[in-house]
């Protein structure tokens, strides 16, 4: 990750001499990017009889992974923000033949009711469609062996707050910033939340369309009931991604 990092400073100090002054348009703006999630996996496939099959103790799933989001941004009214965000299937694979699949999808939309020019401060609200797909293959725990394949997609809704902090930093075209979201759901039988912060920076590079690089780091947490087991999970690690803002 550090390689990451130190290219989007590089490239970011390249910019500084070429950036135009930051100007805020009247107009609909985008913006599109996509973020690299160096993520952890730790938890629980929860039996009926309460058996906790290890997801990497017991199945033997590789822990690391790197996941992909694409995402897409509309703000209009300056106060109004709606956002598309999709995690495509992702497979963490094991030492032998069980494997774990995860795949999300969020519609979301940022109500923005305190805004100065140095602080963000909101509500938002998500759909999010949540897809799990388990095959467990030879798996010994309590003196049994387990052997099926579960696959399930629940909808449920999120509600948090989110904010930032942009620094007033003199002398450059550069925006930096500071900022954080919360969401968080439980309900018949599901029980999530999700947090993330992070800092980064914008880059007007002309008056269309403007780069933004950031970093940071999130924890996600869910568990939920299937007919077969109950997936208890935590995902957490650093990300980076990047986008342009139109």
């Amino acid at each position: 990750m550090r390689k990451y990092l130190t290219i989007a400073c590089l490239i970011s100090l390249c910019l500084i001499g070429s950036a135009q002054a930051w100007e805020v348009p009247a107009y609909l703006r985008i913006n599109t990017g996509e973020r690299m999630w160096f993520s952890q996996i730790e938890g629980d496939l929860v039996q009926s009889d309460r058996t906790k099959l290890g997801i990497t103790e017991n199945l033997g799933i590789n822990r690391d992974k790197l996941v992909w989001e694409y995402f897409l941004n509309f703000r209009f009214d300056n106060i109004h923000l709606v956002r598309f965000r999709a995690e495509f299937p992702t497979t963490y694979e094991s030492r032998n033949d069980s494997t774990l699949q995860i795949a999300d999808y969020r519609l979301g939309y940022d109500l923005d009711f305190y805004m100065t020019p140095q602080l963000l401060f909101g509500a938002n609200v998500d759909v999010d469609i949540f897809r799990v797909n388990t095959r467990v293959k030879d798996v010994t725990a309590a003196r049994a062996v387990y052997n099926y394949s579960n696959d399930s997609t629940r909808v449920f809704p999120l509600v948090g707050v989110h904010g930032t902090f942009y620094p007033i930093v003199e002398g450059i075209a550069l925006r930096p910033n500071v900022s954080g979201r919360v969401n968080w759901w439980n309900y018949q039988g599901l029980e999530t939340w999700d947090w993330e912060v992070a800092t980064g920076v914008d880059i007007p590079v002309n008056r269309l369309w403007t780069w933004c690089v950031n970093g940071g780091y999130r924890y996600w947490h869910v568990r939920f009931n299937r007919e077969r087991d109950t997936p208890d999970m935590n995902l957490k690690g650093f990300f980076v991604e990047t986008s342009i803002l139109f």
